[in-house]
């Protein structure tokens, strides 16, 4: 019993590190691997005890006398003292005695080693007889009645399976998104994705058309903490709480701050119906710099005219 103890003690500790990595769905599926492997490591343990130690009471209660086999699971010399299980076990296991010898003895002698041609242990046919029963039930169902999956249906379930299984993999890449490495969103799903995190978790402070109010006001040029999608992203990954802005990294995965992130961005240069006062310093996007000086110079050559008429 110390020992069993040991080994659920041991396969305890081996299932905390994946019980500690299923934080969602997509990893469920590890802790299943792992509890089956103990489940069956739990059974091949408590069968190998089992057998060791009915094997060594066997050995203990040994008796060279003869025979007395009136039927199955009947009591043989040195077993009327045994339980149900204990002649079982040695029913199991008894491929002749040791009087036999002469007869079963074989013509092959070496070394003084003669070979005997004992019949199989019970538990050895009965497992034969059993292969023997399962092909005939398999083929049956499988080649004459067709009432189980082919081998080419398997494999497409299989398939679409394993095809299943990548999208979620691929769905979790995701959340490898940080402020190093983050691209604009440009597809339109993204977009309307971080338009609804907006309204839920941004509006209250910054107004849903982005004009601000206890926030900032994200439709002008004017940021606190950068106006590119980097900083932005870095921003609401890890708020500024002196400030008053939470950390969201918490709340919202990589790629939904991404998602957010990519809406906010596109909301500078449209108009709010009640626009705060700008905060912070002029941000020049890359692209926007040469837009600017275009409308100047044309704001230029405009004055101009005006001055000559």
């Amino acid at each position: 019993m110390k020992i069993i103890k040991q080994l659920f003690i041991f396969i305890g500790i081996l299932m905390l590190p994946a019980l500690s990595q299923a934080q969602d769905a997509s990893q469920s599926y590890k802790v299943e691997m792992v509890i089956t492997l103990i489940i069956i490591i739990c059974a091949v343990a408590l069968l190998i005890l089992f057998v060791a130690r009915r094997g060594k009471r066997s050995v203990m209660n040994a008796n060279d006398g003869a025979e007395q086999d009136t039927g199955f699971l009947s009591a043989r010399s040195g077993e009327e003292h045994m339980g149900f299980w204990g002649r079982l076990w040695s029913h199991m296991n008894y491929s002749g005695s040791i009087q036999d010898e002469v007869s079963v003895a074989t013509e092959h002698e070496y070394d003084g080693i003669r070979e005997l041609d004992n019949k199989l242990p019970p538990w050895w046919l009965y497992g034969f007889y059993f292969t023997i029963i399962f092909g005939i039930i398999y083929w049956i169902r499988f080649e004459v009645s067709e009432s189980g999956p082919s081998q080419e249906e398997e494999y497409k379930a299989e398939m679409a399976k394993a095809d299943a299984d990548v999208q979620t993999y691929l769905a979790s890449l995701g959340n490898l998104v940080d402020e190093t490495n983050v691209e604009l969103a440009t597809d339109q799903a993204d977009l309307d994705a971080g338009q609804a995190i907006y309204e839920k978790n941004c509006a209250v402070c910054h107004v849903v058309d982005g004009g601000g109010s206890v926030g900032p006001n994200f439709t002008d040029k004017f940021w606190l903490n950068g106006g590119d999608i980097k900083s932005i992203f870095s921003t609401i990954k890890y708020g500024v709480p002196a400030k008053g802005m939470i950390p969201w990294e918490s709340q919202l995965s990589a790629e939904q701050i991404k998602q957010v992130s990519s809406y906010i961005y596109n909301l500078e240069g449209t108009t709010p119906a009640n626009p705060k006062e700008p905060q912070g310093e002029l941000f020049e996007r890359s692209g926007s710099a040469a837009e600017g000086d275009a409308s100047e110079e044309s704001t230029t050559e405009e004055r101009a005219k005006e001055e000559a008429s």
